[in-house]
């Protein structure tokens, strides 16, 4: 038995695909060594996340929700790709749809803020910033904090198990709010849908960064598994 040197990685994505192509471009980059990005799978027919898997040089395919009647069914199908392509580590970058744990295969989710504070059913795109806003906003109108505090949001990437964002945290960046838009918020300048937005756009270049960061964490971690395996048999 030989030592693993790689673990073959899936990345799944609806939409645009930007935190996607973060990985993706540091795996052609030679930057995750320990990685294999063998396949992006888009749960929606026409997204552009495919482009950006072209582009890189990613194997890429559509297994749409879309086409299933029912979640499970979806599940099923996603699972049994999985296991073809021999795939250890699933990071999930921008998908939309419930994706359940599949046994022998580690799940990471991409959260733009704190899961336990934020989190849950309905916590994604603008929702997640929206709600951090708002708990900031709540926290100054009870006294709790002042305009002039320092506020910050938590990106996390956490392992994903079957409730939603329940997992453990592999890996959180600290982003401060920029004091300029918790001011223009607190004075009714700026409605809350486009300030979350704004701290949407502030968040998602840290997140860019953390990702094939914590891709490649997840795969020392693995690897870790495999050599101590190898040592004992050994």
């Amino acid at each position: 038995m030989g030592i693993m040197e790689q673990i073959n990685v899936a990345l799944v994505a609806t939409g645009s695909g930007t935190d996607g192509r973060a990985i993706m471009k540091s795996w052609k980059n030679g930057c995750i060594p320990n990685s294999n990005i063998k396949l992006l799978i888009s749960t929606k027919h026409g997204a552009k996340c495919l482009d950006k898997a072209d582009d890189a040089g990613v194997e890429n395919c559509v297994i749409a929700r879309s086409d299933y009647a029912s979640l499970d069914a979806f599940n099923e199908a996603f699972a049994k790709r999985m296991k073809e392509k021999n795939i250890q580590v699933i990071f999930l970058v921008g998908c939309l749809v419930k994706i359940y744990p599949i046994e022998g295969i580690v799940i990471y989710n991409i959260h733009p803020c704190d899961i336990h504070r934020h989190g849950g059913d309905g916590m994604y795109d603008l929702n997640t910033h929206k709600h951090v806003l708002a708990d900031i906003k709540d926290q100054i109108n009870r006294g709790k904090k002042m305009v002039n505090d320092r506020f910050f949001t938590y990106p996390t990437v956490h392992e994903a198990v079957l409730e939603y964002d329940a997992g453990e945290p592999l890996m959180q960046c600290a982003v401060e709010i920029p004091h300029a838009l918790i001011t223009e918020m607190m004075a009714g300048v700026v409605e809350l849908e486009k300030s979350a937005s704004r701290l949407q756009q502030i968040v998602l270049p840290y997140e860019w960064i953390m990702l094939p960061c914590a891709v490649q964490m997840a795969a020392q971690k693995i690897l870790k598994i495999s050599a101590d395996d190898f040592y004992r048999e050994g």
